[in-house]
């Protein structure tokens, strides 16, 4: 075999990733190696194409002013609402610097769906043109950690608006009438500027008006939402998101134009997922696939949790990594609502039990010396392990 595969096999991980940084490390581990094996003009042709594409500034998503879209710009020395009781900011500005760089990854069809939103929006003004207005608003839900809040601030990237997030601690006040009050500024406020008005943890303001544990109060305040998102329905974006969909007031699911949920990712989503996260841990193929198995139905944020705990793992026990059947077993113990109880009983169960559900998982496609190198055991040792339960 090519001394060079494993490296090329990395690469290909990280340029189908869209992550830089690790591609540029692959291209320099395999320069080095080319010059370890005497390949110098090999070395240094890659090395001149590392170099120019280390000088090459990043693009930004989208850069643009919509010409016709209503609004002042916002600037850092835009003067923000508070509450009048306690002068707590009801909400926080995002500018474009400090918006999420890194595209975010979910399975095709929340892909399509959202590059339907950011598509429409990138043609704002040919549309208005037409008297054809793109999609005003976008309600976002699924359970937690898996990207909502990452996918609103991309959308918010990707057309070049800052955001104007609501803060509810603000925005929520002991005192009657005082957060149909904020609600009102709050939307005022969006209203004056050109940007995406950002309301995460929706439920928390648009409760169910006809839910016998709330008072008049909450009542008021879905009332105010919904008068603001009709008049806002003619001024800017709007992207609402929740955890808990099923609290929503029915009248507010109507007033969103696009509706996408975010379900957990796919097998080859949490691929791309974890060869980002575990970034610049490297590890075979088989591991990385052997990994993304045992977090069957994990959410991106769970994938991270996994990758920043194997980097302290790679940290704190040297640079030999333990058994990666060990690792696993270890952190799923520690993560009993991170990893399924059938797959921890696996891993802590009978080398043969595991080794029936590997061989025959459609998605690994794992051969039995694919395994055995899992389990850091010979392919004969293994094969003897098999043959004594059957």
């Amino acid at each position: 075999m090519d001394s060079n595969f494993a490296i090329i096999q990395a690469l290909c991980r990280s340029a189908l990733s869209s992550t830089k940084e690790m591609t540029e490390h692959q291209v320099g581990r395999l320069i080095e190696n080319y010059r370890k094996s005497g390949k110098d003009k090999e070395a240094k042709s890659l090395e001149g194409i590392l170099l120019n594409a280390r000088k090459v500034q990043p693009i930004e998503p989208f850069n643009f002013v919509l010409s016709s879209l209503e609004g002042d710009m916002l600037t850092k020395s835009t003067s923000i609402p508070v509450d009048k009781e306690t002068s707590t900011p009801i909400l926080e500005i995002i500018f474009q610097d400090d918006l999420e760089r890194d595209v975010p990854l979910f399975n095709d069809s929340i892909q399509t769906a959202v590059d339907s939103v950011i598509n429409e929006w990138r043609n704002y003004d040919k549309l208005i043109q037409l008297n054809a207005s793109p999609s005003k608003s976008c309600l976002i839900y699924g359970d937690p950690g898996t990207g909502k809040t990452m996918l609103a601030k991309w959308i918010a990237k990707s057309v070049g608006l800052p955001v104007v997030l609501a803060k509810l601690d603000g925005i929520i006040s002991s005192f009657l009438g005082t957060s149909s009050r904020n609600i009102a500024n709050l939307f005022r406020f969006a209203n004056r500027y050109k940007c995406i008005l950002l309301l995460d943890e929706f439920d928390a303001l648009a409760k169910l008006r006809d839910d016998p544990q709330e008072i008049g109060e909450v009542k008021r305040i879905v009332n105010t939402l919904l008068q603001n998102l009709d008049a806002r329905s003619e001024k800017g974006f709007t992207i609402g998101i929740t955890n808990h969909e099923k609290l929503l007031d029915p009248a507010v699911w109507r007033r969103f134009d696009v509706q996408i949920d975010i379900p957990h990712p796919n097998p080859m989503v949490r691929e791309k997922m974890l060869s980002k996260f575990i970034f610049p841990l490297e590890y075979s193929q088989q591991e990385l696939k052997f990994v993304n198995w045992c977090m069957h139905d994990a959410t991106g944020a769970d994938l991270r949790k996994l990758s920043d705990w194997l980097k302290r793992m790679y940290i704190l026990e040297g640079s030999e990594k333990r058994n990666m059947l060990e690792l696993m077993k270890q952190f799923a113990t520690m993560n009993t609502g991170r990893v399924s109880k059938r797959i921890t009983d696996l891993l802590n169960g009978d080398v043969s039990n595991l080794y029936n559900e590997l061989s025959t998982d459609a998605y690994l496609q794992l051969k039995q010396k694919d395994i055995a190198a899992i389990l850091e055991m010979s392919p004969s040792t293994l094969s003897k392990l098999i043959s004594k339960k059957h």
